[in-house]
């Protein structure tokens, strides 16, 4: 990044190619829609490009990268509630989401509903420490809170997953 903020813009090729298949991971698990992650992401890289100047220098890049896409997210759904728009309903069926290897498909649609039950706060903590990999630090630093808070979030966050997923499976 620090040679990007340089004025190297081959620099910006290397960038792209590490962080892109993170923060889209990322974008696909908050929007669940392939087509809107992808313009999240490039909305997300017109961002960094345009605040390049105010990178902090010797930072991780990746936090303050997934800051400005969940940023991004934020004011696409708010812009989207103001005009009233239902963002899912675009007529089209959601892409089939990739199923992790090794984990039975009803454990992982349990595990995914789990995930929306949990409050925002709790999810979102959830989904940056042990989705995207983000240290605690970092991602404390996305979410504008302390690592307490997040390692707080977290572990709530887990209690309330293992009490759905044990009635989940007292059920089946």
């Amino acid at each position: 990044m620090d040679r990007y903020v340089d004025g190297h813009a081959e620099a910006f090729d290397a960038l792209y190619r590490k962080l892109s298949p993170t923060l889209m991971g990322y974008l696909l698990r908050l929007t669940r829609n392939r087509a809107r992650a992808e313009d999240l992401l490039q909305i997300t890289f017109t961002k960094m490009h345009r605040a390049r100047a105010s990178y902090l220098r010797g930072a991780p890049v990746l936090p303050w990268a997934v800051a400005i896409a969940r940023r991004s997210f934020l004011d696409e759904r708010r812009a989207a509630a103001v005009r009233n728009e239902d963002l899912s309903a675009d007529g089209s069926l959601p892409e089939p989401r990739a199923e992790a290897p090794g984990v039975p498909t009803e454990m992982s649609d349990a595990l995914e509903i789990a995930l929306q039950k949990l409050p925002e706060s709790y999810r979102e903590a959830i989904e940056l420490t042990k989705i995207t990999g983000l240290s605690i630090q970092e991602a404390a630093s996305v979410l504008g809170t302390t690592e307490t808070a997040v390692k707080l979030r977290v572990h709530r966050g887990y209690n309330q997953l293992r009490k759905e997923l044990e009635t989940f499976q007292r059920s089946a």
